[in-house]
């Protein structure tokens, strides 16, 4: 046979198999309630209206292995383009960990000095030498601070740092020991974290477009900067809820499944937690192996302003979630509270009605800005001619320099934002251009190569919306469609103020 053919013929047996976890199916035929999903839906909206609250950006909902209900809000695609994931990069890093684990490469016991012998301190301390993988993968690192945002050597930094207290004997949130993980990763195979995960993982369950941001030393940031589409996220979580099976292969073994997932430590902020399962928040159910227990018998990979993947075993299904919010357990408690109640053991009758409506909500998904009014009549963006407006930003800790706008031609209005990177030109549209609201554009913030956490490096996607409000203000609202966050300014009488709502971010007022 035709080697060509052999490949072919390969692919699409492989495609098939990662499909076959995921098909389409109606709720009710995996016993939910599509009432329950809408009632979701709009509870998400109430509650996230993409104000001061935030937004969601996009959802997949799974049950018995079967994607039940799935959608994403203008103008946003994370069904299709990736998205900046946080924090849920470290359960990947930790699944990097349980292949080698499973190869025989690495022992959870292993001590960190041992691995990275050349480069510890002159005078490690005992706390130091006595720091294992599996004190990374639990966060009780012991260290005081954290350091990984400059440029220097990541790993010599962690190493250097002070071990005020003994490995293993108190949990503390720490991104930096989930970067230690990665640089262990990719130590011990040689090869670059993603690309290992591509090959033991993504390939083998139909992820496809995942990358990472790295360190200065071109290691993967491990705790952060992984970035993936909202289904890419669901496959992740369904490997996870089939012990690691996916079609007729064990992509990871049912043992590291388990011990990933398995409350290894308190978790309460003030690192004790509650003293019994269900009690408290989300966050005080216990911390696995850079997964987190919740509520409800379930867990989840997590990551900063509402990133989720929930695993809930007791009911056979996975809920992945990307966003750009503040109250992450208001995110966690819809879910409780809403979707959880319409989830039956059996299939339910056919409910043509509340399908429909579904089916229809998730079609029209858009954020809908507070204060913004299509029907504006023709005065809102004619009173403003051709006039250029231009401002000067006071000094502000992300570099944003100047800004400038102008309308053209069919409603919309050229802009220019001046940043650390350069001057940034992309357009804006209103209710009444001739395209719609969202003008898509490109634009660079930071200019370092390497990400410290809550950098935005690099060339970002965005989509732009400008419209007057009642009092004659011009506002302007930029999504960066790819990541979190998002750029507000407001005009008003000539004096601009706004926001870079992001990990970082920063008020801004002209001068």
């Amino acid at each position: 046979m035709n080697a060509k053919v052999v490949i072919s013929l390969g692919c699409a047996f492989v495609a098939a198999a990662c499909m076959a976890e995921m098909e389409y199916a109606t709720p009710e035929s995996q016993g939910v309630d599509s009432q329950a999903i809408l009632n979701w839906i709009d509870a998400c909206e109430k509650t996230f209206d993409g104000g001061k609250e935030g937004s969601i950006h996009g959802f997949v909902i799974v049950r018995h292995g079967k994607t039940i209900a799935e959608g994403s809000w203008k103008p946003f695609d994370t069904l299709n383009e990736t998205h900046m994931l946080y924090s849920h990069s470290k359960s990947f890093t930790s699944s990097a960990i349980g292949f080698l684990a499973d190869d025989g490469k690495i022992d959870l016991d292993e001590r960190i000095v041992d691995i990275f012998p050349d480069e510890l301190p002159a005078n490690p301390s005992d706390n130091l030498r006595q720091l294992r993988v599996r004190d990374l993968l639990t966060m009780n690192v012991g260290k005081k601070d954290h350091l990984l945002r400059d440029g220097g050597d990541w790993v010599r930094e962690f190493l250097s740092n002070d071990f005020a207290k003994k490995p293993g004997t108190g949990f503390r949130y720490d991104s930096d020991a989930t970067y230690m993980l990665a640089a262990i990763v990719e130590k011990r195979t040689g090869r670059k974290l993603m690309d290992f995960l591509k090959e033991r993982m993504f390939d083998k369950i139909g992820i496809s477009s995942a990358w990472s941001t790295t360190s200065p030393q071109g290691i993967a940031c491990g705790g952060w900067g992984m970035n993936m589409t909202t289904r890419g996220l669901a496959r992740f979580g369904q490997l996870y809820l089939q012990q690691g099976k996916w079609g007729d292969e064990y992509v990871l073994s049912p043992s590291w499944v388990t011990l990933a997932t398995t409350r290894h430590t308190w978790s309460g902020w003030g690192n004790v937690g509650v003293k019994a399962l269900g009690e408290g928040s989300d966050w005080e159910q216990g911390y696995c192996f850079q997964f987190w227990r919740c509520r409800h018998g379930a867990y989840r990979a997590d990551g900063a302003f509402g990133q989720y993947t929930v695993i809930m075993p007791e009911c056979d299904m996975v809920v992945s979630v990307n966003a750009g919010l503040s109250n992450m357990q208001a995110e966690l408690s819809l879910i409780w509270d809403y979707l959880l109640p319409g989830v039956k053991d059996a299939s339910l009758p056919a409910n043509t009605a509340a399908l429909a409506a579904l089916r229809a909500k998730i079609a029209s998904l858009e954020i809908k800005i507070p204060g913004l009014n299509r029907e504006y009549g023709p005065r809102a963006y004619d009173d403003h001619g051709l006039e250029l407006h231009s401002f000067t930003f006071k000094d502000n800790p992300r570099g944003f320099k100047s800004f400038t706008y102008q309308k053209g031609d069919n409603n919309v209005y050229a802009c220019m934002l001046e940043t650390r990177a350069g001057r940034q030109h992309f357009i804006a549209g209103t209710p009444r251009s001739h395209l719609g609201l969202w003008y898509k554009g490109l634009i660079r913030i930071d200019t370092e190569e390497y990400e410290g956490l809550g950098a935005y490096i690099g060339e970002h996607k965005i989509a732009s919306a400008c419209w007057y409000g009642a009092d004659g203000a011009f506002h302007l609202k930029v999504y960066f469609t790819g990541a979190p966050g998002f750029l507000e300014l407001t005009d008003k009488n000539g004096k601009l103020s706004g926001e870079f709502w992001a990990m970082n971010g920063c008020k801004l007022e002209s001068k």
